[in-house]
């Protein structure tokens, strides 16, 4: 019977306790609220105010303007060294690649290194045998005893002649013999030569590797192709292998004639790539193109950079910046910063000083380089537009 009686002083000292906790509420309101509860706006925040144009103006206090550490720079004219950015695509420097193949028709004997190997310039990738090398070869060694002989002979001749055992006919005779052997080992040497042996590759000539023909790496690289395989016939200027230093490479580029103006040899520039996001890599433009291309307006431009940590790869795309050189420029534009430029609902503008606050203005941008972007409309001469910190003002802007 008693069991209300009794819920009913469980749950009393809860209700006492919340409604004093109320009363208090009112009493003493929280910081950051209003005598009825509501919110205060923070003391750093930006007021909506009304020039007397009728332009709507940020005004922020002096001590948000010191915490915020807002910048401003005055707006000037002065020349804009323009920035040309193009996509273009990574390709080997020809300087730094070699297509290694035989001079005469032979037969791959041994393949001694594969595609993807380092190689140093000098180191033998493959062999062939030729019986073309092979008749070469026998007659370079003919020539060569025949030669041994002849000086061999003209030796002893003229030590009979300094002791006049020997007429000087003899000698002379002698002579005549050595030179006209020491030219048909020339002869010989150099027959072998044209057909791809090198002076340390003649010199170790023996029977049991007759006709055997090496192909040599001419420089330091990495074996991108190889097109032989053992026992194949090839022929002369067959391209067996495909050597590549890619240390060094190259970026072509396509490059409107309405740009041309604003390149030049020796032109600082630099590379970029989605795969390496927010890192830009040092280039110097090393040709840009005479001929424009009748169909599509383009001229051919090429940059060369620095591969050496090997990030970058032959076929692979890139986005290229060459920047102008200020010195080159005559004309003067009116220019801001271009971290002054903000971009709102797809539209740049800028926030201008105006008294206590700043008032954002649409402008009309035109070309930019060297940090610097052209302002054709929107601002002028002496306005003052924030720098650092605009990214504040683009917030309260949108609260």
């Amino acid at each position: 019977m008693s069991t209300v009686p009794s819920k009913l002083a469980r749950i009393l000292p809860f209700v006492v306790v919340a409604a004093a906790g109320i009363g208090l509420g009112l009493l003493f309101p929280r910081a950051g609220s209003a005598p009825d509860g509501t919110p205060k706006p923070p003391a750093d925040s930006a007021k909506p105010a009304t020039n007397s144009d009728g332009k709507s103006t940020l005004v922020l206090p002096a001590d948000a303007l010191r915490k915020n550490q807002i910048e401003v720079v005055e707006v000037q004219r002065q020349r804009l060294a323009r920035d040309v950015e193009v996509v273009g695509s990574v390709d080997l420097a020809p300087n730094y690649h070699a297509q290694i193949g035989p001079l005469i028709a032979g037969r791959i004997v041994s393949i001694k290194s594969q595609v993807g190997d380092r190689v140093r310039a000098g180191q033998v990738l493959a062999e062939l045998e030729s019986s073309e090398v092979g008749q070469a070869q026998a007659a370079y060694l003919t020539a060569r005893a025949t030669s041994l002989a002849a000086q061999a002979n003209l030796r002893r001749e003229r030590e009979l002649a300094e002791r006049r055992v020997s007429s000087e006919r003899e000698r002379e005779l002698a002579e005549a013999a050595a030179i006209t052997e020491q030219a048909q080992l020339a002869a010989a040497t150099q027959r072998l030569r044209a057909l791809g042996l090198r002076q340390v590759d003649i010199k170790q000539i023996n029977e049991e590797r007759a006709g055997i023909v090496p192909l040599y790496s001419p420089i330091d690289g990495t074996i991108i192709a190889r097109s032989i395989s053992l026992g194949q016939s090839v022929q002369p200027a067959t391209d067996a292998f495909s050597v590549a230093n890619l240390s060094q490479l190259w970026v072509q580029l396509d490059l409107f004639e309405k740009d041309l103006p604003y390149v030049h040899a020796d032109q600082r520039a630099e590379i970029r790539t989605e795969v390496y996001p927010g890192k830009s890599f040092p280039a110097r433009v090393a040709y840009v193109g005479q001929v424009i291309d009748e169909k599509t307006r383009t001229a051919p431009v090429r940059i060369e950079f620095d591969n050496q940590e090997g990030l970058f790869r032959p076929g692979q795309f890139v986005t290229a910046t060459l920047h102008g050189d200020p010195s080159r420029v005559r004309s003067e534009v009116l220019a801001v910063p271009r971290k002054a430029v903000l971009t709102v609902e797809g539209r740049p503008l800028v926030f201008v000083q105006e008294g206590g606050g700043f008032a954002k203005r649409a402008v009309e941008l035109g070309a930019s380089g060297g940090g610097l972007v052209e302002v054709r409309s929107g601002v002028a001469a002496g306005d003052k537009v924030a720098v650092d910190g605009g990214f504040l003002l683009k917030s309260e802007l949108l609260r």
